[in-house]
Order: C-alpha cells, then structure tokens, then sequence
C-alpha cells in the first residue's frame, strides 16, 4: 500500500513539473512499473477517457490515434519501453470525441531507474489544429470527411459505388508551369468531376493529385460509363489560363453493400484497383473484383480480418520455406521464407488473395517486419547445421522504399544476431513499378550492408534486362513460365538459355524456380545454372522437416 502511495506521489510530482513547463499544454505521464498513465483533465475530456488515471493509458489513447499512424506510434512506444528511444518528438493524427482529427504535437522524454531501465515516460502534448473536412484548394471535402462519410456508408450497411481517380505526371505540371497552374488544374478537374456526378454523389479531394466520388444512386455500370467520359474530356483538354491542358487520368472503382469490414479495407482495396489501372490497364476503370473464386463481400471480410490480425501482433501468420539447391550437387543452399495465414472461416489462405492489396496498404510495413524478424529467427535454426546457407525473403515495394528500412534491419538482425551476409532480399515483380533510380540507389545501399539481392521473375516485363544490367543483382529467378513450359515450347528453352548466359556475362547468378520434373531438370542440366527450386525437389515445409531432411 505504501509502495503504491508512493509511485503515486511520484507520478503527480511529475505530472505537476511536466503541467508547469509545458504552460498549459496537455500533459501524459506513465508509471511504467505500474502500467498506468495520468492524463490532463482537459485531454479527458477533449478525448472521452475513462479518467485522469487510467491502466495500460497507451493502449487506450492508441484508440484516438488515426489508423495510417498507428504503426509509427506502436513503433514509438516499443522503442521508448525497451529504452532504445529516450526522447520523443513526434505528431499524430489523432481523433477528437466528435469524430473529427486534430494534429497533435508529442514531446517529452523518460527517466530512468537505477538499473537504466524506463520507470517514468511522460511529456506534453500541444494541439495545433483540428483537421478541416475541406480542402482549401478545390473547396470539396477532404479525404478525412471522405473517411468520415465512408465509415458512416459502412456502418449503415449502405449500397455504395466508390471510385478513386488521379491526374498522371501532376509534379510535372507543377514544375514546368508553377503551382498556382497546378492548382487550377486542380480545381478544373474538380468542377469536372462536380458537374459529371451532379446530384448523384458526393466528390472528394484526396491526398496530391487524387479525387474520390461516392455514389449510392448509380450503378457500377453507370458509374462506368460517367468515368470513360470523364478520361475522354481530360485527354481532350481542360481550360487552365487560356490554354488546354491535356491530363491522363486512372481509376480504380469498388461497390460493397454491408459486411463486417471497416473503411481501412474497402480503401485499400480502392488503391489495389487504383494501382491496377495506373500501371497496367493505361487508365481505364479497374474494377475491384475480391480475390479469385471469392465474392466481394467474402473478400472485404478476409482481408479485414487479416488487416485485424496484423494489428494483432500478426496473429495466425507462420512460415513455411522451401529449399534452393545447388544445380550440380543438388545439396541445399539455401531456404525461402514463405508467408501462411490461416483463418477459422476461411481456413489455408494463400498470400495471393490479399498481399497484392496489401501491398499498397501501410500495415504490410508492419507484417514485411514481422516476416523479417520471424525468419531471421528461423534461419539461426539453420545456419547451426549449415552456416553458409543463405536466407532468402522477399521484399515489396512498400518495404524497399519504406524511409525506416534500414534502421528496422539493422535491429532486428542486431537483436536476433542474424548475420547480415547470409540475407538475401528477393525484389518481387512490383518493384519495377518504383522509379529506377530510387531502386538503384536502395539495391546498391542493400549491397554495401551486405545483403544479397535477387530479382524474381527475371524475363517477364521489358525493363528486365535493364534491370539486370543497372541494379547488378547478385541473382536472378527466372520467369517460371519459361521452366514449365520447357516440353511443350522448345523455343523455351532458348529464353532459358540467352537469359542465363547473359546473366552469367554480367557476373550475375542464375536460379530456376519451378522446376517440377525430371524432364525439366534433365532439358536443363548443361546450362549455365547456379540454383534450382521447385517441387521436384521439395514443396514449402516446415523448418524442422528442412532441417531434418536436408541438413
């Protein structure tokens, strides 16, 4: 009791010396021992919290803050628990009582105990402003009324056609003819976009160059039909200044009615249908479909469900790894990390049903680290039995350009005390879709760390042999199509050839995945071949069954 007294005393001891420096900002102080924080009786109230003193306060106030920041913030409080950080200086969006965000200022710092670990964090907190809902620009609504209105849709189990559509090449209009221009192509293409919804919706102005229009009155077909015309109108030229200026526009479109997912979901599905359009259908409506053999609603609930998961320290996430071998001894040489999510309602779900969407969410950042920590766990396993193995894990483009990247590397392997040199990054098919030079320079910075790279799916796409020739992989996978074709297209195994003596020329190493028979190992075998993979092999499988079998 005493005790309790006592670290009771202390925390309003520094909540008071916190209250006066911060001259009447919020103040948060947490009794680390005690898991408890004491909050300013305004932010109480401002943010409907239980109480000035509230248990595990950082789990409650995580509620407030606006999803997109929820990873930052987890990663914030990590560091500042484990005693990595010992200042913080940050803002978050983070949501009001009635609904609405304000950008909130942290800053403070933590005392330690005499054992050097944290026993106080505390700080003050400076509101500076309350998120309008409309954009000072265009006039519509912003994208926080659009997630305010897009919630509301969800909620009430409305019928609901969203489509999210952007201006291509905007920073080039920006930087040839000035940003007052640019703005008045904004605002062009948002009485556009006004006058073709009419009253049949509502238009948004989301983040740079993006709008949003959602209907609930019009049809998929009918909404179809508005959008061609409105990438017609914009090839044709709006009016800006006295000239016309001529836009290429995307679209991404997605029609749900009522389902137990939230507006995180249906967003992310959006940009799935957004990015289709952009680089692989020249700007043509993409239509969000589900995952194969799935209805769209089955489809929002999984992958709400795994969005759920994530959040949930990716719960019911595994990996499974399926072995690479050495062409000539056929001995193992390496290992795949390969990502499993099992679902009480959906059961075995391969990542091809949702990590192409959430690939351009912002919680993959989160799920890329887990798998990193995860394997690197794993591969210690491993590399008991064979040092020299190496651990391969593929890479999206929302990692690879991700800005915390290398810092997260650097700590998870430090404090798994994985060695960096028997990493190996597999850079998936997408992330040609990153600007050149940007992933250039990434690679060549992986590669001074010393981690191996690979790129995948080597010969599909034209930018591969520039690729190959620009970035220097270590290795390159090539194209399964071409490996399992082999037999029924001869001229297969010509691509097989070319590709690989041209890599071989350039110092880069061959893999073949995909190879599933004898004949297939057999066509290949006087190749200029480093690595194989595929089942003939052995299928993906547990580590231990690896180890057991092959080390």
């Amino acid at each position: 009791m005493t005790k309790t007294f006592e670290h009771k005393k202390i925390l309003d001891d520094l909540y008071n010396a916190f209250g006066i420096l911060g001259r009447g900002s919020y103040v948060a102080v947490y009794d680390v021992e005690n898991n408890i924080t004491r909050f300013s009786p305004s932010l109480v109230e401002l943010f409907d919290l239980p109480g000035e003193y509230v248990p595990s306060g950082h789990e409650v106030w995580e509620k407030h803050i606006h999803p997109e920041d929820v990873v930052d913030y987890r990663r914030t409080i990590k560091a500042l628990f484990s005693g990595e950080s010992k200042n913080y200086d940050l803002s978050y969006r983070t949501q009001l009582k009635d609904g609405s965000y304000a950008i909130l200022r942290y800053l403070g710092s933590t005392i330690f105990d005499a054992e050097g670990k944290p026993e106080i964090i505390g700080g003050i907190i400076i509101n500076q402003g309350v998120t309008a809902v409309t954009d000072p620009v265009t006039l519509l609504r912003n994208q926080y009324g659009f997630f305010r209105d897009l919630t509301a849709a969800i909620e009430l189990k409305r019928n609901c056609v969203i489509v999210l559509c952007g201006i291509n090449q905007m920073s080039t209009i920006n930087s040839e003819h000035g940003y007052a221009f640019g703005n008045s192509v904004l605002q062009q293409a948002a009485w556009l976009l006004q006058e073709a919804i009419g009253q049949d919706g509502t238009v948004y102005r989301m983040e740079g160059a993006k709008f949003a229009f959602l209907t609930e009155t019009l049809s998929p077909e009918e909404v179809a039909v508005k959008y061609e015309k409105l990438r017609r109108a914009a090839q044709a030229g709006l009016p800006v200044e006295n000239v016309r200026q001529v836009l290429s526009i995307n679209g991404g479109m997605i029609h749900f009615d009522g389902g137990n997912y939230d507006e995180r979901t249906v967003h992310a599905s959006l940009n799935f249908a957004y990015s289709e359009s952009k680089f692989y259908h020249n700007g043509k409506l993409v239509n969000y479909n589900g995952a194969i053999g799935m209805s769209n609603r089955d489809s929002l609930e999984l992958l709400a469900e795994v969005r759920n998961d994530i959040l949930n320290d990716c719960k019911n996430f595994s990996l499974r790894y399926q072995p690479v071998f050495d062409a000539a001894t056929e001995k193992i040489t390496a290992i795949e990390a390969l990502l499993c999510w099992h679902s009480e309602r959906f059961g075995d779900v391969p990542p091809s049903a949702y990590v192409p969407v959430l690939e351009r969410d912002f919680l993959f950042e989160e799920l890329g680290y887990w798998i990193f920590r995860r394997a690197m766990q794993d591969g210690l396993k491993a590399l008991a039995k064979k040092p020299d193995l190496t651990l391969n894990v593929n890479i999206s483009p929302a990692q690879i350009v991700d800005d915390f990247l290398f810092e997260e590397i650097d700590k998870i392997s430090k404090s798994v005390n994985f060695p960096m040199e028997n990493l190996c990054f597999e850079l998936t098919q997408s992330c040609r879709l990153i600007e050149p030079d940007i992933l250039r320079r990434i690679v060549r910075a992986l590669k001074r760390k010393g981690i191996l790279c690979l790129i995948d799916d080597f010969g599909s796409g034209v930018a591969s042999i520039d690729f190959l020739r620009d970035l220097a992989p270590n290795f390159i996978k090539l194209e399964r199509d071409y490996i399992l074709n082999i037999k029924d297209r001869p001229g297969n195994l010509q691509i097989v050839r070319h590709l690989s003596e041209l890599a071989v020329d350039l110092e880069t190493k061959v893999c073949l995945k995909g190879v599933e028979y004898a004949e297939i190992r057999d066509a290949i075998k006087d190749l200029p071949i480093t690595n194989v993979q595929g089942n003939f092999y052995s299928e993906s499988i547990e580590l231990d069954e690896i180890i057991e079998k092959f080390l």
